[in-house]
């Protein structure tokens, strides 16, 4: 007989009714736990000043300074081109015979033809440094932006006419077989060699350097590059010969062919394929059938985007080739069967069979290298890394290769003379004079302690050092230097004084000889850091100068350097070693030249030669001003016949600079780092290394070998089917049907969820539940305003990528360049009014046009990258697969682990298991996702010896096919985003789930169904739990889109292709349509989200099912 004594349910499993000193003693052991825990950590984690540094063996310490020190003897300079005689024909060792097993299976099998064939009768010889190679092997290289994939076609190419040598000069034979100038430097004449091919097998001829002349560079561009410039005129391309070609210049270029091994921009382009889509010579249906596939509406922005090195269809003359399209990383880039260069045993090159890029986060390129996520990797490596580097060595497996760089300063701090003046502004006018006062800039130099600097942030590398040529260049300039470096604050003060900054503010500081306030502005970018800019100010405070560091976005960096009113801009300098390439730490000849942007864009415009498209553009010079007898001198040396000359000319260029302290400099460039692990041969030990000599091509990169190359069965099969078959891009049309090669993908899913959600929405309206169809109903103005606040809040700021792109490109110069941006802006109707271009986006046009062009958001084509030129569909691609993936893992994951924890803290509150449970939810809380996946890189670094950054390890990246060992690998990868993104949300979750269950079970049918006898367990999961999971189903709404927002730093911190990064990426962009359309895919995501918890809560509350229809 049931007792009449009133129940009490927390008897079982609730502990209510507790004193409030438990209540104060349960919070302030948390609060004591959270103080605890951080003194641990502080103490664990603290800086042990008192520990004596490590004793380095000596020899060991003499070997690390003997290999940073550079410095080179070019008589004795490493060669990898070989000079023979092509006369010997096929009787010569060199003759083409030797070639990798992948293609001599195909050449017996009768798909590709002999090697001799392929190669032609007069192939470029090369010898690496090590000697003759062996075939295979994949070489992994770590990219920090899928836009840095892009040099694969210069500096991992190095496919000019003519090529520079390991250590820079000589200057050799590479597309070219050889050439002569006339005794006045006037016309250059260049053979071509007999039997090159493209990658596709067709005939390379002068042919395609007169068509890239005379139907692309003339027709896309008002004038000609640079390097095809002297004197103020242009030059002359033309054909004398099916292998003969002639360059031909009004004035002497003595220095045409420096300029040719320099320029990254090939003089030739595939007439037998770009000219059936030339905008003038093409095929007009097929060119419209191309613009239709691709959404593209301007012709020549079509054209362009044909010439894209990503596309598999468009034929080269690289090492390595793109034969798959990839909508993500990893990218590859396989060996080009028709190169048409060997090895001195007529072995043809390049002896690697595939490249493949993985695209890491900037910070995490030296981890990854150090981890062997590369055979060899310079790109990224900052002499930061050193230690880290140096002391990973043995670990790694790999050694640290150390170049002579090329670059002269890698932190340039550069005064802009240039300053505009605001009408009104007096700063602003007090600045530009300053700033253009030699006696400024030379006290702010001496104001500077370069050893302590030296000491501190360089590790007692270098030398005190204005940026200049460097020893061993044919320019080095000991005095310019030396100039102004010693630390002399009293002079410098003087100097300060003379020009009558002696007035002090209440600070202590100096100011405007008006006496109003001084203030200076340092900026700088990502690409630098900040580096020793913070003991700069202080150095400059100490003279009462007072400064102020900016980090800026690079868009606004370029902004503000556009407008001239900047006041000191930080980067580095380029290629000084031969200021006869770039001379632009020396001579303002391009934007990037920041200490005279206006004197530059006058000189690149062609003001110093009277051109009309220069008047009022930029800044002219003053006759006798400085910058204008540098820019003379340097038309003089380019046109100077000889060496000598031309070294006389810059010597005054230097002499002028070392007075005028254009720039700022601190000290000597550290060498290039390299990172070579063990078994990847014929890497020189040394090299110079920059941009201008498209490093490390000319070490002779088509020789870099493996001794133990270990590609996987599946790997050699999938490069071995790429030799023969070219997988396009899913926007490519077909010329024969002129129907795109895939009408599927991205788009075609996109437009399946909308309409498989209007079938469900009939479905459901139907039934007996329309308050889900009335949710669908809603969803279409939802989205529509959505999408409205979307696209218009994302133009709200100044200015657009485009126009960012332009102001860069119109610094470097490139005429080429900057004329491609103006068509950009035709490509993506940025002329249109905002609101046509809206509805372009969501594709309204299309239903009262039905053009191909004119799809949008709605008919699932989600427009095109401004950055990329690609379609946003193909960037997407498989990052939503892995975003969907690793999505549903984190759900999962928080469910199973919030549902029994915050079950078991509700029914036993208040016991020491609450207790623990509470305060590491509190800690999960807390703890920042992206930090938490930083702690547990390293833990896993250093307690497990696994690198968990990424989806594979290095050596299942690159195998196409599925073993156990991958699953494995995969599992010891994924499980990190999975508990990262997913703890912060658990820890929520376990909070909201005991707060509702403790809801529930206070309420009176809890209460009587006790009384009546029910097993306590079967209550709590019959009623108390499902009515609990309400507000936790609910939630699922913000799920969805927070997964993929809120894991885009973790996914940028361990280097995963999701969504996120390209969704930030878009935003810090301003990429319109990118960012635009990933924001409307999360709003889908989280209206989805909503429907779906509908859905559960209509399956899990009966209140809902039976109260739902009524409303």
């Amino acid at each position: 007989m049931p007792s009449s004594k009133p129940m009490n349910p927390s008897a079982d499993f609730l502990r209510f009714g507790r004193p409030l000193g438990l209540v104060l003693a349960w919070t302030g052991g948390v609060t004591l736990g959270v103080i605890v825990l951080l003194f641990f950590c502080s103490w664990k984690l603290r800086p042990i000043l008192g520990k004596a540094a490590p004793v380095q063996d000596e020899a060991q310490v003499q070997g690390a300074a003997a290999a940073r020190d550079t410095r080179f003897d070019l008589q004795a300079a490493p060669s990898v081109h070989r000079e023979v005689e092509y006369g010997e024909g096929r009787g010569a060792r060199w003759w083409p015979k030797g070639e990798a097993p992948i293609l001599r299976g195909l050449v017996e099998s009768g798909k590709m033809p002999p090697v001799a064939e392929r190669v032609g009768a007069e192939p470029v010889v090369l010898e690496g440094v090590e000697g003759l190679g062996r075939y295979g092997g994949t070489w992994v290289r770590l990219a920090n932006a899928a836009g840095d994939v892009s040099i694969i076609g210069g500096r991992l190419s190095g496919a000019n006419l003519v090529r520079w040598s390991p250590m820079g000069y000589p200057i050799v034979p590479h597309v070219a077989k050889s050439w002569t100038s006339s005794a006045d430097k006037r016309v250059w004449t260049f053979q071509l060699r007999k039997g090159m091919r493209w990658s596709d097998g067709h005939p390379f001829t002068a042919d395609d350097f007169v068509y890239w002349w005379e139907h692309e560079q003339k027709h896309f561009s008002l004038r000609a590059p640079q390097w095809m410039t002297v004197g103020g005129t242009e030059g002359e391309l033309a054909r004398v010969d099916e292998h003969t070609i002639r360059f031909t210049f009004a004035k002497p270029f003595g220095a045409f062919l420096e300029r040719l091994a320099t320029t990254q921009q090939a003089p030739y382009s595939p007439r037998h394929y770009l000219e059936k889509f030339h905008p003038e010579r093409g095929d007009p249906e097929l060119i419209e059938a191309g613009m239709r596939a691709r959404g593209i509406n301007s012709k020549n922005g079509y054209y362009n985007s044909l010439r894209d090195f990503r596309n598999p269809e468009h034929p080269r003359i690289w090492p390595w080739i793109c034969r798959t399209h990839q909508s993500s990383p990893p990218e590859g880039f396989v060996r080009n069967p028709y190169y048409w260069a060997v090895d001195p045993a007529g072995n043809q090159l390049p002896y690697v069979d595939r490249i493949v890029f993985e695209v890491k986060s900037p910070a995490l390129i030296p981890i990854a290298a150090a981890a062997g996520g590369s055979a060899m990797q310079e790109r990224g490596l900052m002499f930061k890394d050193y230690t880290m580097l140096m002391e990973k060595r043995s670990k790694g497996g790999y050694a640290v290769r150390h170049f002579y760089p090329a670059t002269r300063a890698d932190w340039l701090m550069a005064p802009n003379t240039n300053r505009r003046v605001l009408p009104g502004d007096a700063a602003s006018a007090w600045k530009a004079t300053l700033l253009s006062d030699r006696r400024f800039r030379q006290a702010l130099s001496l104001g500077i302690d370069r050893r302590q600097i030296i000491a501190a942030h360089y590790n007692g590398v270098g030398q005190p050092a204005q940026v200049e040529p460097g020893p061993g260049s044919d320019f080095h300039s000991p005095r310019l230097r030396d100039s102004f470096t010693a630390h002399d604050p009293e002079r410098a003060a003087a100097l300060l004084d003379e020009l009558g900054l002696v007035k002090r503010d209440r600070e202590g500081m100096r100011t405007f000889p008006d006496g109003s306030r001084m203030t200076w502005y340092i900026d700088f970018t990502a690409f630098t850091g900040e580096g020793p800019v913070q003991f700069i100010v202080d150095d400059w405070a100490r003279l009462g100068i007072r400064a102020i560091q900016r980090d800026r976005a690079r868009s606004l960096f370029y902004a503000q350097k556009a407008a001239q009113l900047h006041d000191f801009t930080v980067w580095s300098s380029e290629s000084d070693f031969n200021p006869l390439v770039e001379p632009r730490s020396f001579v303002p000849v391009s934007g990037e030249a920041n200490y005279a942007p206006a004197f530059a864009r006058w000189y690149v415009l062609g003001g110093l030669h009277g051109r009309q498209e220069a008047e009022g553009k930029g800044e002219e010079p003053p006759p006798g001003h400085p910058a204008r007898r540098v820019l003379e001198l340097y038309e003089h040396a380019l046109q100077a016949p000889d060496r000598a000359r031309q070294v006389g000319l810059f010597r005054e260029i230097m002499d002028i600079a070392a007075e005028k302290v254009w720039t700022i400099g601190i000290a000597t460039a550290p060498p290039v780092l390299a990172v070579v692990k063990e078994g990847f041969r014929n890497v020189p030990q040394n090299m110079l290394f920059g941009n201008a000599y498209s490093s490390p091509s000319n070490a002779g990169i088509e020789t870099f070998y493996f001794e133990h190359p270990s590609d996987s069965p599946g790997a050699v099969a999938q490069i071995r089917q790429e030799m023969t078959t070219i997988t396009p891009a899913p926007d490519a049309v077909d010329a024969g049907t002129l129907r795109r090669v895939d009408d599927a993908g991205m788009g075609g899913l996109i437009s399946q969820g909308f309409a498989a959600l209007a079938a469900l929405a009939a479905v459901l309206l139907g039934v007996r539940h329309p308050f889900i169809g009335r949710r669908l109903v809603i969803m279409v103005p939802t989205l529509a305003i959505i999408s409205l606040f979307t696209f218009f809040i994302i133009q709200l700021p100044p200015g657009d990528f485009i126009e960012t792109r332009m102001m860069e490109l119109e610094s470097t110069g490139d005429a080429a360049a900057v004329e491609e941006a103006h068509r950009m802006r035709e490509l993506f109707r940025l002329d249109e009014p905002v609101w046509q271009r809206y509805l372009h986006w969501m594709g309204l046009k299309w239903f009262v046009s039905f053009k191909e062009g004119d799809k949008g958001l709605l008919q699932g084509e989600m427009g095109r990258s401004m950055e990329t030129l690609r379609s946003v569909n193909d960037l997407v691609g498989d990052r939503v697969i892995l975003t969907f993936w690793v999505s549903l893992g984190t759900i999962l994951f928080t469910w199973a682990v919030a549902l029994p924890i915050g079950i078991y803290s509700a029914v036993r509150q208040y016991s020491i298991g609450d207790y623990i449970l509470s305060f590491i939810g509190f800690i999960g809380m807390c703890l920042p996702n992206f930090l938490l996946a930083i702690l547990l890189m390293y833990w896993s670094g250093k307690y497990l010896g696994i690198n968990v950054t990424g989806l594979f390890s290095p050596e299942y990246a690159t195998a196409p096919e599925w073993t156990w060992g991958k699953v494995v690998d995969l599992m010891k990868h994924i499980w990190v985003p999975i508990v990262v993104i997913a703890t912060g949300g658990t820890a929520g979750m376990i909070r909201v789930m005991r707060g509702n269950l403790l809801d529930e079970l206070g309420k009176p049918y809890v209460t009587t169904a006790r009384a009546k006898g029910v097993r306590p367990f079967k209550l709590l999961m019959k009623y108390p739990v499902r009515l609990a999971l309400n507000p936790f189903v609910s939630g699922i709404g913000g799920i969805f889109p927070q997964l993929v927002s809120g894991g885009a730093i973790v996914a940028i911190v361990l280097s995963l292709p999701m969504v996120g990064p390209l969704l930030l990426q878009g935003l810090m962009t301003e990429d319109v349509y990118l960012a635009a359309s990933m924001l409307m895919i999360l709003s889908l995501l989280g209206i989805i989200g909503t429907l779906v918890s509908d859905l559960l809560l209509l399956w899990i509350d009966p209140r809902i099912r039976l109260e739902g229809g009524r409303k």
